[in-house]
């Protein structure tokens, strides 16, 4: 039987805060550090094992991207930390479809709140 439940967007994923790292911070190595506008430079260590998923939280808001390696994802991103067993292709094309841009809660530069994301409805499909 297939079902179709109302549901959050906090109910599928999970979304974190990327972490700071400067330029000067880096250290060139194969793992890319993903900014809210995607790849921009590449470290010698990982903050998180990918597949990922990245969107924009700080100047490019709610723009998504998949990473298929494991990754760096910067204090201007939020990433999923959680999946909650929803395959991660999936989730980075329900995400790239939402206008998140429109959920700008910032003054002077936009930005994107978790919380916020967290809680726009959606609908889960499932087969029981």
């Amino acid at each position: 039987m297939h079902k179709l439940d109302k549901c959050k967007i906090g109910d599928l994923v999970t979304l974190q805060r990327g972490f700071d790292i400067t330029k000067k911070e880096q250290t060139d190595g194969p793992y890319p550090v993903v900014s809210s506008s995607g790849v921009n430079s590449y470290h010698y260590k990982p903050m998180v094992k990918g597949p990922g998923v990245v969107i924009g939280r700080k100047g490019t808001l709610g723009t998504a991207f998949y990473i298929e390696s494991d990754y760096w994802p910067h204090d201007t991103s939020l990433w999923v930390k959680d999946f909650k067993g929803n395959d991660p292709k999936f989730i980075y094309y329900f995400l790239k479809s939402l206008p998140l841009k429109r959920l700008d809660s910032g003054s002077a530069n936009p930005t994107l709140n978790r919380n916020i994301v967290h809680q726009i409805d959606c609908f889960n499909y499932s087969i029981d």
